[in-house]
């Protein structure tokens, strides 16, 4: 009795379902169009001031950014003082793994939405045959330094006569099921730290200081279209150090950024240096950095353990059981941020009940939310209105399930060593370290 309302035959029904999805469509187009536009700064209905630095700093998007162009002052973002903005390098590489070489339109459309889009120095390590090629992927008036030092990773300094060694520990990879070519993935993983500290020392050479340098994983931005431009906001990075710094006593300058997945199991506080490398969904590989100074002890410290590890047989094939060990080892040093941090007062303020909403609203892949969290104000509003768009689109399967349409909260920066102690017991504290780290970097 209650769908005597609906069209006698099968065929007059078909159309008239066909009928209500295109109003759907034709409605929730209009609403969006009308509501949000992907490409503007801010919502229609929710007006953002950006702060003076910002707008500064906004007006040298598309535009090269040498640290000579960034040597002008602006007033602090927490009093009137001058100061000077930081400058930037982002460091990355793309080795080809032999098994697994990639027609040259794929690394185009991987690295299109980072050397093309942003505008922040880059410093890019690859093969002689493939520079031309990322060369032209850089948009013109953008600055790019491409070496081809090396044509193989085992030929970098800290890595040079250590593929039998790869070798050896392959067994003992818990996910060697999962890859081909497997000693020349580990050598990819362990490349970064001399990868970053090696560009920093290049440029000096060549009378060019940067304040700050990141490892990025070049294909980080391959997903999708997105804003950002000029990144990271040098003052987010301003912001980030001065609270990494407040928080853990540690002077800025030997402060080292790596976000964090999750944290780890309660069974690892009794972890100890004897124990190997702590294999385990903490650190994050595929952005980290600091200041120089920070760089050269993080690249000291991680390749002393490496070849500690190493002799030993244990495994070492992935970056982030090494930068975990020094997070365990080290955490005074370490600042990050967390997505999914359930303490996290702007998660909180959401008081999110249903399990399908997201954590912190609509913030596009949860391994990439520290590109967000590291953009100025503007960029933010930006990428907020492109995953509200998103979300709110019209899809052929789900249609009938409302969108979660909160816009991409912000979150706080986070000390390691709390973040440990919170997960594996108040009394938790840094083991011991017998390992000895050189006074300075001596590549042999």
């Amino acid at each position: 009795m209650a769908v005597r309302f609906l069209p006698a035959t099968l065929k007059s029904r078909l159309a008239l379902a066909g009928t209500l999805a295109t109003m759907y469509i034709f409605i929730s187009t209009v609403y969006l169009g009308h509501n949000l536009n992907p490409f503007s700064a801010t919502r229609k209905d929710d007006m953002v001031e950006i702060p003076l630095q910002e707008k500064e700093r906004l007006a040298l998007n598309g535009t090269a950014t040498s640290p000579q162009a960034q040597d002008t002052t602006s007033n602090n973002a927490e009093g009137n003082s001058e100061s000077k903005l930081p400058s930037t390098l982002l460091v990355s590489a793309v080795f080809p793994l032999e098994k697994t070489k990639y027609p040259k339109s794929k690394y185009d459309e991987w690295l299109k939405y980072y050397l093309d889009s942003i505008t922040t120095d880059i410093y890019m390590y690859t093969t002689p045959e493939m520079a031309p090629q990322f060369e032209a992927l850089r948009r013109e008036g953008l600055t790019i330094s491409i070496d081809t030092s090396y044509t193989t990773l085992f030929e970098i300094p800290p890595l040079k006569g250590k593929e039998e060694l790869y070798l050896r520990i392959q067994k003992k990879d818990r996910e060697r099921g999962r890859h081909s070519n497997v000693t020349d993935l580990y050598a990819v993983r362990n490349s970064k730290l001399y990868f970053v500290h090696h560009a920093l020392e290049v440029q000096k050479t060549k009378g060019v200081v940067y304040d700050y340098a990141f490892w990025n994983d070049p294909g980080s931005f391959r997903k999708e279209e997105h804003q950002y431009r000029y990144w990271p906001s040098p003052l987010k990075v301003v912001e980030l150090w001065d609270e990494g710094s407040r928080l853990t006593g540690t002077n800025k300058d030997d402060l080292i950024f790596v976000p964090i997945f999750d944290v780890p199991h309660s069974s690892l506080s009794m972890w100890t240096e004897n124990m190997g490398p702590i294999d385990s969904k903490l650190s994050e590989g595929s952005f980290f950095g600091g200041s120089p100074n920070a760089i050269d002890w993080f690249a000291r410290a991680f390749y002393v353990y490496h070849d500690r590890y190493l002799s030993l047989e244990l495994f070492i094939g992935k970056d982030t059981s090494l930068i975990n060990t020094l997070m365990f080892l080290f955490p005074e040093r370490f600042i990050t941020v967390w997505h999914n941090d359930p303490d996290a007062p702007t998660h909180l303020a959401l008081n999110r009940t249903n399990p399908e909403d997201s954590f912190l609203g609509q913030c596009g892949s949860v391994w990439h939310y520290y590109q967000f969290w590291l953009s100025d104000a503007a960029t933010k509003e930006s990428m907020r209105d492109l995953w509200i768009k998103k979300a709110t689109q019209w899809h052929l399967w789900g249609w009938w399930r409302s969108a979660d349409k909160t816009r991409c909260q912000d979150t706080r920066v986070l000390n390691i060593n709390n973040v440990l102690k919170k997960n594996l017991g108040a009394g938790w504290h840094a083991p011991g370290h017998g390992t000895s780290i050189p006074p300075r970097v001596i590549w042999t």
